[in-house]
């Protein structure tokens, strides 16, 4: 079965591109072909992969940009980064596809107030409704004793939304970005505890 995800919120800055980039690699290990589809305007995930190639580190993963998408024809997944804006056509295509959503959130107000429109937004999305697509909540730059946190706890216990997995806010996901890589490129004890945030995300998707 090819297994289709989408990863979105309508608020910018909340890290899809970073999700995106180290759950493609994370599959992609697991000998999957996998494609990474950069539907963002900023076009991060294709230029961190310009710099993968140059350290040949691409064995079983494309990136390619969405216009690009029809001359992809053999993969077992299918990532999107997907643009902020909800209400762009090519969004809701994307959706239609997707078996999983994913839904980076982190603890800003900011955040909390744009999950509230994201989720009125999605909600009326039938495939939404019609239980078609899984909703996958991720808390993203997580701190453990932050009191913003803590707020961002009630706030999803009050609408009913359990996070699948907490991603440490840690200053190794950027720096190896900026070398082309993700944190399942790397084999170094700093980094364990990194990857086993991942886990219960990957056998959630059936792709550990």
């Amino acid at each position: 079965m090819k297994i289709k995800i989408g990863i979105l919120n309508s608020k910018g800055g909340c890290g899809k591109t970073t999700i995106a980039i180290n759950l493609s690699v994370a599959i992609s290990h697991q000998m999957i072909k996998t494609v990474l589809i950069d539907a963002d305007p900023n076009q991060g995930a294709l230029f961190w992969f310009k710099k993968r190639n140059k350290n040949h580190l691409s064995n079983y993963l494309k990136v390619t940009s969405l216009n690009k998408l029809k001359k992809i024809k053999n993969f077992e997944c299918l990532i999107y980064d997907c643009p902020a804006n909800m209400k762009d056509k090519k969004v809701k295509d994307i959706i239609s596809q997707c078996n999983y959503l994913i839904i980076p959130i982190q603890a800003s107000i900011f955040d909390q107030t744009a999950t509230n429109l994201f989720l009125e937004l999605i909600n009326k999305l039938s495939r939404i409704r019609k239980g078609k697509t899984d909703l996958v909540f991720v808390i993203n730059k997580y701190k453990n004793r932050a009191q913003l946190f803590k707020k961002l706890d009630v706030f999803l216990l009050s609408k009913k939304i359990k996070p699948l997995c907490k991603f440490s806010d840690r200053m190794a996901y950027q720096l190896l970005a900026e070398e082309g890589k993700s944190i399942f490129d790397v084999n170094h004890k700093s980094i364990y505890d990194l990857k086993n945030e991942w886990v219960n995300l990957l056998e959630f998707l059936r792709v550990k």
